[in-house]
């Protein structure tokens, strides 16, 4: 328990540096543009609240605050919605178009160069994926399912979504489905023909509502570790092992594999392997009795998965994946033919729950990969021509430079505040479900580490997050 909690501390503090370097480096490209420009900077501030500690530097107040969420730097020259003063009341001159442009711009292009350098780390160490599929074979579809009133079938190779080839993994083909707009169609194979499977995404209850897919596929399930000693190393199981099979039946997935040996009762399990190319077979592999978490589950001593594999992705694909993502996602959203919604989208506080399940279950090169990820889509995000975000102040700056007079101060504070309240309470809806979701993995339910059924041909999917559910409490077993 001691080195689980440790473990879990470290991974907090790892989370919260990385994306407060994030916004540090945003707010720091603001304070060096400014100062060269020859702006009034008041205050840069590591941290909100109360000030613990500071020094003051070419007239600029550094400091440290209370609270340790990011950070910000006090430009008043910037602001279009009032009248430049210092802290002092003393009035400043107004700032140039140019000048209000370049600075704030300068904190999305600082985010974005932050983003090219550490994805140049993640290009040089690699980051491991999952092994791409050639097509996806249906083991079990959701009878009441759109997809299974449309004639999916289990058994069923998808080869085609949406027209476009599979070539990668099954969990980016269920985010392509979950973010079409209007209907989806399915190119499968069947008993050697080709049809084409056509029907409109139903909301998932399992998934929030959204049009994740109510079928499952069969994903490989490999060997990631042996435990020393225990039954599996005995028998000869090694890492890379591919499982296929267990008493006969085909696994669907590692969760499916899982499932099995923890309810199998101690009863003996003949396993079916594959190791270099070629099928081999564990008859009467004995489970061992495991009562530690306070409950009689039955282990082998392994740890599986999906079959990775370690890719170096160059920092200009990163850059382009996250605009792509971020353009999909806004497209579903504000299409009236997506499940996609508002609610589904992630604040602070979902950011920092998928970037601690990053680093803790799968390690630091997805962790540094994600961070990747919020850098640059903090810098797309800013510069949205909304105001109050950096976007907006270039919009303001170059409007009075077209028409060369400020922008009317009681039209600029209106729109200062219009948005502001709109911003605050989008934040605040978005957050209201990160919580939500956040509750479900600080307080999983039981079922989640109880001895489930294997599922069957025919039987509802498991979701993806109950799938992460399962696999984290095999990790705790282990």
């Amino acid at each position: 328990m001691t080195i689980q909690w440790l473990i879990a501390s470290g991974t907090i503090v790892l989370v919260f540096f990385f994306l407060g370097l994030c916004i540090f480096v945003h707010e720091l490209g603001h304070l060096l543009t400014a100062l060269w420009r020859g702006l009034h900077v008041e205050r840069f501030s590591i941290g909100f609240g109360r000030k613990i500690w500071g020094f003051k530097r070419r007239r600029v107040d550094f400091q440290i605050s209370a609270l340790p969420f990011g950070g910000y730097v006090a430009l008043p020259q910037l602001d279009p919605a009032d009248t430049p003063h210092d802290s002092g009341g003393n009035p400043l001159p107004p700032a140039r178009p140019a000048d209000r442009m370049i600075t704030a711009a300068a904190g999305p292009l600082a985010n974005i160069a932050f983003g090219f350098a550490l994805a140049t780390l993640v290009w040089w160490i690699g980051v491991y994926r999952p092994a791409p599929l050639a097509e996806l074979v249906v083991d079990a579809v959701n009878p009441s399912a759109p997809e299974y009133a449309a004639g999916l079938r289990a058994g069923d190779r998808i080869v085609r979504i949406n027209g476009r080839q599979i070539d990668s993994s099954w969990e980016k083909a269920a985010e392509n489905i979950a973010l079409s707009r209007g209907r989806v169609r399915l190119t499968v194979s069947r008993h050697g023909d080709r049809e084409t499977i056509e029907y409109a995404p139903a909301p998932n209850p399992e998934v929030e509502g959204i049009g994740y897919p109510m079928f499952e596929v069969r994903t490989p399930v490999m060997v990631e570790w042996v435990k020393p000693g225990s039954p599996a190393a005995a028998a000869g199981l090694q890492h890379g092992d591919i499982l296929l099979a267990v008493n006969g039946r085909a696994l669907a997935n590692y969760v499916d594999f899982m499932e099995t040996v923890w309810s199998s009762g101690g009863q003996p399990l003949d396993i079916d392997y594959r190791r270099d190319r070629r099928r081999h077979t564990i008859p009467g592999l004995v489970p061992t009795a495991d009562d530690s978490q306070g409950e009689t589950i039955y282990l082998i001593g392994v740890k599986v998965g999906e079959p990775q594999h370690l890719v170096h992705l160059s920092p200009w694909w990163q850059f382009t994946n996250v605009l792509k993502t971020t353009g999909s996602t806004l497209a579903s959203l504000f299409s009236r033919d997506s499940l996609v919604k508002p609610r589904h989208m992630s604040g602070p506080v979902g950011i920092v729950q998928m970037n601690y399940m990053m680093i803790r279950y799968k390690g630091l090169r997805q962790g540094l990969f994600f961070v990747v990820f919020v850098s640059f889509s903090l810098a797309l995000i800013n510069l949205l021509p909304i105001p109050v975000l950096d976007g907006g102040h270039i919009l303001f700056a170059m409007v009075e430079a077209l028409i060369r007079r400020p922008v009317p101060t009681r039209l600029a504070y209106a729109l200062q505040m219009t948005f502001a309240v709109l911003i605050i309470g989008f934040m605040l809806y978005v957050t209201f479900f990160d919580i939500r979701r956040a509750g479900r993995y600080l307080f999983p339910s039981s079922a989640a580490a109880e001895n489930a059924p294997a599922a069957e041909s025919g039987e509802a999917e498991q979701t993806e997050s109950e799938r992460e559910d399962i696999r984290h409490a095999a990790e705790e077993h282990e």
